[in-house]
């Protein structure tokens, strides 16, 4: 972007070197001040009286040197003894330079190039910065003698500055006084009060452009600039943590985190620090733990488990329920640890020395602020005064990044979870702005009905084949597994007890293990639970109280349990965790490739995830009113639904060897060629189809999924293949043109399959095409559907 603000250039200032106006200052001052004033500066005085040429301007400070110990006596009248014995930083100059003629020693040591009396600025941008207050305060005190205009007569700038022993950041302020400074005009004067002022508001223009006006060259300024260096570290780093925070909306930046890393060491003043932040946030009245906010803590670090996450926080709320100061412990030992759990997992991580902080608004606890210190007695109370100014920022800041959680949450479930898919997105604006302006005119306003018509539609199902049955065995695995287990733990107690419940309950359990060699009811699968959980269990238990030599049999067999249930479920966790990662991944593929597909020609689009996932597709003018719909469009989604599926058995193939539980997916797509209408159902909150006509359709996509091949017990849907479901003709035409060019390509293998289908209830004449998948092309993603998306509909159909 061009910046148009005018360059600054430098101006040249007559500056001489004068103790006049020192001395004239301090002279009125005695005639006015009190005896004693007079008796310690009169002699002083006098003997600058005696010296007249010191109080003439000088050229260099050849003078001064001679006079050295005249001119320190006459230095005390600005800085006092006491300032120099506390390594204060100042200095005098000639007027508007930095040309130093006397400095304090640390000003000196700091400051001042080694071999000159030029101060040593740390970038060109304070150079300009300095150079313009230089000219800005020249113009002011030619306002102050020739206009009679009062302003700020200091002049001051920031920079910063690397400390030399632990190599971190200061911040000083260079405050420059002009006060000892006059001024004269040569000759005329080259301004007048009038061209000074605005014309519009006859006030005083801004001192930046007055700079410009004034002919600084003309006038002639003798004197001498004080100039005072304060150390505002502490300030400063503040300002900067704020101006960081303020720009953020989640601690998960790390290049904001690494800025307020390198901040709080300089405030500390320690190099060898680190910070953590540690969020306890809610939603929904439940902790939630994300990602970016987790890795910037170092008590959650490393993946506890949720429940071990809440313990963690529950006794940290605790902690800081009473009050809002900072737990300092300067070494952690082991009575810390076990005083207090919390402090186990810092000490674990080699902390050794910590300040944790509490993070609080109005509502409560919002997380913690960590400073820590592998090194022991690092940290004590003294820094807790260091810290404290910027703990309401952190605070601030982790509630603007809980309030920025909770929208992305909410936005998430509107983009995955409602039916305003960007393609229709326009649709919902129209007929909200429609609904708005018909209550402004105090109508009985309704909201209108969202239909689009003509539109052709799409349907693909990729389904996790039998899983199902594989849901129920791992039950029944799992189930089995958990009453051989406790038959085992009572068989070794029944003769030492010598309970006749145990007998009762040990042939229970032999029953039902009985029961669980075949597959299980549902009424069968909930007395074996309830079995276990409220007749097996409490018998365990007791026989763990009263059994020493079995505690730790028992121990293990409660350790295999889930907390949640109290029930063993690892083959089932191991189908749920299959079906899981096979239903991410598609998601993810799926997402992607139709956020891409929609470039070519907007359509809407809509996924269910069950076990496997399922997609509807609708396109046509209507959904794209402003972007010409052509039929070449909807053949190009027809062939990009081909390669999508057949893609997604690919990387289904590629997930086995990291399933708990192999497992595969069906393929399957209905084609139908007749447009339709479909309205958006708010109580559902999705699209259906419209008129009698159509439910047809809907019925179909219903009931096609567990079709038989006729006069067969075989399904159509098969691991490793890709079925077809069609009733026209023209349909398994143009779906047979689709795969010649696959199989051209290697996608799919040669040979089509041309079958007819069982009839389906009220549902007759159905047939399919069944080719099998390429499964050794390997899952290369993009390849096809972008290469598909630019082929005219010739090269589609390979004629």
């Amino acid at each position: 972007m061009h910046d148009s603000r005018p360059t600054y250039r430098p101006v040249k200032v007559n500056s001489r070197l004068s103790l006049r106006p020192l001395i004239s200052l301090l002279r009125q001052t005695l005639e006015r001040g009190k005896p004693g004033m007079q008796k310690l500066y009169g002699h002083m005085l006098r003997q600058f009286e005696a010296r007249p040429e010191l109080l003439k301007p000088q050229q260099d400070t050849s003078l001064m040197k001679k006079n050295r110990e005249l001119v320190e006596m006459l230095m005390t009248t600005i800085f006092s003894p006491a300032a120099a014995e506390q390594d204060s930083l100042y200095a005098v100059a000639y007027p508007f330079s930095f040309d130093i003629v006397y400095a304090s020693d640390l000003f000196d040591t700091y400051f001042i190039r080694p071999g000159t009396n030029q101060v040593k600025l740390p970038n060109s941008w304070l150079e300009q910065e300095l150079e313009k207050e230089r000219a800005q305060f020249a113009c002011t005190i030619i306002l102050q003698k020739y206009f009679g205009y009062q302003s700020p007569e200091i002049a001051h700038a920031v920079f910063p500055f690397a400390d030399p022993a632990t190599g971190l950041t200061r911040y000083f302020e260079l405050n420059i006084d002009p006060r000892f400074i006059d001024v004269t005009v040569n000759g005329d004067m080259p301004v007048s009060k009038t061209s000074l002022l605005c014309p519009q508001t006859n006030q005083l223009l801004p001192m930046e452009e007055l700079s410009r006006i004034i002919p600084l060259d003309k006038f002639v300024f003798e004197g001498l600039s004080v100039i005072r260096v304060q150390d505002i570290t502490t300030r400063e780093i503040i300002s900067r943590i704020k101006n960081d925070l303020l720009d953020i909306n989640a601690f998960g930046d790390a290049t904001v985190y690494q800025r307020l890393h390198s901040r709080m060491q300089g405030l500390l003043g320690m190099k060898d620090v680190r910070i953590g932040i540690t969020p306890f946030f809610k939603i929904n009245n439940r902790y939630v733990y994300a990602g970016p906010l987790n890795s910037l803590s170092f008590i959650f670090r490393h993946g506890k488990q949720s429940e071990q996450k809440d313990s963690i926080n529950d006794a940290f709320h605790q902690l800081f329920s009473q009050t809002g100061k900072p737990l300092v412990v300067g070494t952690i030992t082991e009575n810390d640890t076990q005083r207090f759990g919390n402090m186990s997992y810092y000490f674990d991580e080699g902390i050794h020395s910590l300040v944790i902080c509490p993070l609080k608004n109005s509502r409560g606890l919002l997380g913690i602020l960590e400073i820590v210190s592998d090194e022991a007695g690092k940290l004590s109370n003294r820094d807790i005064e260091k810290i404290e100014p910027a703990l309401p920022l952190f605070a601030r800041a982790l509630e603007k990044s809980a309030e920025s959680l909770v929208n992305q949450v909410d936005r998430v479930i509107k983009e995955q979870f409602t039916a305003v898919q960007p393609a229709v997105e326009w649709k919902f604006t129209e007929t909200a702005l429609t609904y708005l302006a018909a209550k402004n005119q105090h109508k009985d306003a309704r909201l209108p009905r969202i239909a689009f018509h003509n539109v052709f539609p799409l349907f693909g199902a990729i389904d996790i084949r039998n899983s199902t049955l594989e849901r129920a065995q791992a039950i029944r695995l799992d189930l089995a597994e958990q009453l051989e287990r406790s038959a085992a733990m009572i068989d070794k107690a029944r003769p030492q007890l010598q309970l006749p419940l145990l007998d009762e309950v040990s042939f229970k359990i032999n029953q039902y293990l009985s029961a669980t060699a075949a597959p299980l009811q549902a009424d069968e699968e909930m007395l074996i639970r309830d079995f276990l959980k409220e007749q097996v269990t409490p018998i365990l238990l007791h026989i763990r109280e009263t059994l020493g030599w079995l505690k730790q049999d028992l121990d293990r067999y409660f350790a295999a349990l889930n907390l949640a249930t109290g029930m063993i479920d690892h083959h089932r966790k191991d189908v749920d965790d299959s079906i899981a990662l096979i239903n991410e991944t598609l998601v993810s593929f799926i997402d992607q490739e139709q956020a891409a597909a929609q470039k070519a020609y907007p359509f809407y689009f809509e996924r269910y995830v069950t076990d496997g996932v399922e997609f509807n597709m609708y396109i046509g003018q209507s959904i794209t009113p402003d972007q010409r719909f052509d039929e070449l469009y909807l053949k190009n989604i027809r062939m990009w639904q081909l390669v999508l599926l057949a893609k997604s058995a690919q990387m289904v193939a590629g997930l086995t060897h990291r399933l708990p539980l192999p497992l595969n997916t069906t393929q399957l797509i209905l084609a139908h060629s007749n447009p339709l209408s479909i309205s958006f159902r708010t109580e559902e909150r999705s699209f259906d189809v419209d008129g009698a006509n159509n439910m047809r359709y809907e019925i179909l996509k219903k009931r096609i999924d567990k079709v038989h091949i006729k006069n067969s017990r075989e399904r159509l849907t098969q691991p490793g293949k890709l079925a077809v479901v069609y009733s026209q003709a023209k349909e398994a035409e143009e779906y047979l043109g689709y795969t010649a060019f696959l199989q051209n390509r290697g996608l799919l293998q040669p040979g089509v399959e041309q079958l007819d289908l069982e009839e389906l209830q009220g549902i007759s004449g159905l047939k399919a095409l069944r080719v099998s998948i390429n499964m050794e092309t390997g899952n290369n993603t993009t390849t096809y559907p972008a290469e598909l998306s630019s082929l005219t509909i010739e090269q589609l159909i390979n004629r």
